[in-house]
Order: structure tokens, then C-alpha cells, then sequence
């Protein structure tokens, strides 16, 4: 089984893995009666301890392995969720959360993002991206559904157990990858990357996470607006997924051939299929407008991905991925604390979302020399 198959296999069983339970963390809360707004400073916390974990899990995952660290990633999810369980209203207990929550995501992130951009072909990034991408919704189609029916009948307990043995076993494949080096090759040089990146890049990125944001919190306006049960957010989960895959594998096709990422149609079409979202509450109809947006969603998470390791070939990997991952995180921390000073509600949060979304449609992603910018 070559390198490419194996990472494959990984992305598959951690995204059914993953999405069993991770999209509940907001609804839980909820249920155990957090505010909204509440819930809103867990999120800013989150990305908050995120950016003081990343260089930490850099030296580590140089010095030892982003393997090791992934290993612990599946123990510290597996805590995460038996915490979440017993979790009380007390925001120190919301503190805590945040914590364990944020140096599983770093351990898993850095590592899957680094081991993704080392095994890439530097002419085949459209291709092995989209194969991410169709792995990733092929493993979390049924999970949502799934994780709920789980959650319904057996409990969280239950549920957690399932998930850290899928974790655990999702790292056997990495473990078999061979010939490759993880490590930078020179000390860690995050200022290089800094000084280099492209201004109009790192406004691409700013302005992106606000869709990462409107993805992080849309399952609660759901859960509170449109239908309050969990099967029905495994139901969306499903007719999203449906088109996405045949999708991406026509548009990664398109994209070699045009030497084009359709970024500005795949957003403005997002943009409007959101707008829908938030004012459709009618759940039969709601569901028709998911299965669009499933389109959208998933050739702009493609699209966006494939730019960004298209210009990390540009650097080492540990580097250019720890530099994307603090951008991701300041922007988000920062962004969500505006939101929580001006109190603004989950609809009104959207609507900004939306509007960078169609915003971010007409800044051009300068994906280097390993790209399309310089094959025109």
C-alpha cells in the first residue's frame, strides 16, 4: 500500500471517528444550559489556548514525532468528551474544557496537515487534495447520523469509548508510512515564512476564518431554530456529503485543466446558499437547500486547502503549517472576541460570515510558483 493510501486511510477512519461526536460539543452545552454567549467565550478560549499550544507541539513533534503526538491526540479526545459529560456551569470548568479540547486539535491538526504536505507531489496537489477531501466526506457522511443514534440509545459514555478505539486505530496506517521525513530539516523558522507570505494571502486567511466560525456554530442555530434533535443534524450531515464527492472529483478535473480554482463561483455560490440557511426554517426544505450547499462547501474547502498546500511547498513543512495554524487561530480568537464585546447573536454572526465569504470571493489566493498563478 503506497504512502498516499495509507495517509488516505487515516483521514477516513479519524473523519468518521471525529464526527460521531465533535459536532454535538456546542449542543451539548447548550443543553447543559450555557448561554450562547457562554458558549461563544469557550470558543474564543479554544482558539485562545491554540495559539499557545502550537509552538509548544512543534518542538515536540520535531524532537520526537507528530505521530506520538497524534497517539496522545486520540487519548486527550477521548478526555475531552468524558469531561464534557460531567462539566459544570462554573466557567473555570469552560476554561478547563477549552484546554484539553485545544491540545487535542493541535496534536491531531499539525500532524495530519504536516504528514499532507510532505507526501504531496508538487504536480499532483490538486489531485491528492481532492482525494483528502472525498476520504474526509466519505468517513463523515454516515458519523453525524450515526454518533447521534449512539448518543440516543446508549449514552455518551458509550459513544466515547467507540470513538477513542477508532482513534487509536486510525494511527496504525501512519505508523506504516515509509520514507518520508517529518522534520524540518533546518531549526524551525517561522520568521521566514512570516516575512514572505503574500499580504493579499494573509488577508485571504483572515477574512476566510470567518466561514471556519459560521461552520463551527450554524449545527446550534440548526439545533435551536429549525429542528431540536440530534438525528436530524446526522440527516443534514448525509444529504450534504451525497454530491460532494462525485463533485470534487469532477471540479479537481476542471480546476488541472483550466489551471483555475473556480474560488470566486464556489464562495459567491456558498454566500447565497448560507443566506437561504438563515432564513429557511422550514426542515423539508432546509434539507433541499443542504444538498446545494454540500456542493459549495466541499469544493471550497478543496479549493482552499489545495491553494494553501500548493504555496507550502515554497517552505519546510513544520514551519509553513505552525505559521498557518497561528494565523487560523489569532484571526479567529480575535474575530470572535469583537463578536462577544458587541453581544451579537448567532443570526447576526452569520450574516457577517456571509458577507466575508462573498468579500473573499474576489481576493485572489497567490498559490506560488507550485500552483496555477505561475503555469498561466
Amino acid at each position: 500500500m503506497s504512502n498516499l493510501k495509507k495517509y488516505n486511510l487515516f483521514i477516513l477512519i479519524t473523519s468518521f471517528a471525529k464526527l460521531l461526536v465533535e459536532i454535538f460539543i456546542p449542543l451539548l452545552l447548550f443543553d447543559k444550559g450555557f448561554t450562547i454567549e457562554r458558549i461563544i467565550l469557550f470558543l474564543i478560549f479554544k482558539y485562545a489556548f491554540c495559539i499557545l499550544i502550537i509552538p509548544f507541539t512543534l518542538k515536540l513533534g520535531n524532537k520526537y514525532s507528530y505521530t506520538k503526538l497524534m497517539l496522545i491526540s486520540s487519548i486527550l479526545f477521548t478526555f475531552t468528551y468524558i469531561y464534557l459529560n460531567i462539566l459544570t456551569k462554573h466557567v473555570f470548568s469552560l476554561v478547563f474544557l477549552a484546554l484539553i479540547f485545544s491540545t487535542y486539535l493541535i496534536f491531531y491538526w499539525l500532524g495530519r496537515h504536516i504528514y499532507a504536505l510532505t507526501i504531496i507531489e508538487d504536480k499532483k496537489t490538486t489531485d491528492n487534495v481532492s482525494l483528502y477531501a472525498m476520504f474526509s466526506i466519505i468517513g463523515g457522511i454516515p458519523a453525524t447520523y450515526i454518533g447521534a443514534k449512539i448518543l440516543n440509545t446508549f449514552g455518551f459514555v458509550t459513544l466515547t469509548i467507540i470513538v477513542f478505539i477508532l482513534m487509536f486505530i486510525s494511527i496504525i496506517p501512519l505508523i506504516k508510512i515509509k520514507d518520508i521525513n517529518i522534520k524540518t530539516k533546518e531549526k524551525l523558522n517561522l520568521k521566514k515564512v512570516i516575512h514572505t507570505f503574500p499580504k493579499r494571502n494573509y488577508l485571504f486567511i483572515i477574512i476566510e476564518q470567518l466561514r471556519y466560525i459560521s461552520i463551527s456554530i450554524f449545527p446550534l442555530f440548526v439545533y435551536i431554530y429549525v429542528k431540536k434533535e440530534f438525528n436530524f443534524l446526522g440527516l443534514i450531515n448525509i444529504i450534504s456529503g451525497i454530491g460532494s464527492v462525485i463533485y470534487i472529483y469532477i471540479l479537481s478535473k476542471k480546476m488541472d485543466k483550466n489551471k483555475k480554482d473556480y474560488l470566486k463561483a464556489s464562495s459567491i455560490l456558498l454566500g447565497v446558499v448560507y443566506t437561504l440557511k438563515i432564513n429557511i426554517i422550514n426542515p423539508s426544505i432546509f434539507l433541499a437547500i443542504i444538498f446545494i450547499e454540500g456542493l459549495a462547501k466541499s469544493a471550497l474547502d478543496t479549493i482552499v486547502l489545495r491553494n494553501t498546500y500548493a504555496y507550502g511547498k515554497n517552505y519546510d513543512a513544520p514551519s509553513y503549517i505552525g505559521f498557518i495554524e497561528l494565523l487560523n487561530n489569532i484571526s479567529r480568537t480575535l474575530i470572535l472576541l469583537i463578536f462577544y464585546i458587541l453581544k451579537l447573536d448567532l443570526k447576526i454572526i452569520i450574516i457577517i460570515s456571509i458577507v466575508g465569504i462573498i468579500f473573499n470571493a474576489f481576493i485572489k489566493f497567490d498559490d506560488g510558483k507550485y500552483g496555477y498563478t505561475q503555469s498561466k
